[in-house]
């Protein structure tokens, strides 16, 4: 009998010995065992997106960034070769193919562009940080932003009575790899901003007899 009673000792005191550990060490732990990454203090991976990249609809200067814990991923990645990031480049050549500037005038005027996002916009309006590094770029994205929108397009195209034309944003979905809520690797679909476009819109209630 006296092996019962030390056996039902053991496992009470092991039982309270469990109990004692804190919380955080265990989702700590838990964490540990799906990214292999810990980044203490890190409360929150919801970006606060400054205002003037609220109206573009990408961010390549984010204040807090968490770029430690996103380094550590990258080096992570690198070492299983798990995603191949997109790296876009601008060819200055291209409008001298074509032709000479004034045969190819754009009707509204526009930035082009190469983006290091830090953060962009999906398709339900939600921000979410974008993979990058600061030096050693992972993802680069061609963005062409409007230098200023909804206003008449160049006075050198003319519209029947009754329409007018007007600088638009243009938006094209790109694949990015991002990091949710909870810090954890996703690839989903982002706004980025491809061109700037003259659009016609009617201006007067036309009457038909």
């Amino acid at each position: 009998m006296a092996w019962l009673y030390y056996c039902a000792i053991w496992i009470l005191l092991s039982h309270e010995a469990m109990s004692t550990i804190p919380r955080r060490t265990r989702a700590i732990q838990r964490n540990d065992v799906s990214s292999g990454i810990v980044f203490p203090g890190q409360t929150s991976f919801k970006p606060k997106i400054p205002k003037d990249c609220e109206i573009v609809g990408i961010c390549d200067n984010i204040p807090e960034y968490p770029h430690g814990y996103v380094s550590q991923l990258i080096d992570r990645m690198s070492v299983v070769n798990s995603t191949k990031f997109n790296v876009d480049v601008i060819e200055p050549e291209i409008a001298q193919r074509i032709g000479p500037e004034e045969e190819n005038l754009e009707l509204c005027r526009s930035q082009e562009s190469l983006y290091n996002p830090k953060a962009a916009k999906d398709t339900s309006e939600q921000w979410y940080y974008i993979i990058n590094k600061v030096r050693d770029v992972q993802q680069t994205f061609r963005v062409d932003i409007c230098h200023r929108q909804n206003i008449p397009c160049k006075s050198v195209v003319h519209f029947a009575q009754g329409y007018e034309g007007m600088c638009k944003q243009k938006y094209i979905l790109r694949s990015m790899v991002a990091l949710d809520y909870n810090g954890e690797l996703i690839e989903k679909h982002f706004l980025v901003p491809s061109c700037c476009s003259c659009i016609y819109r009617v201006t007067e209630l036309k009457l038909y007899s």
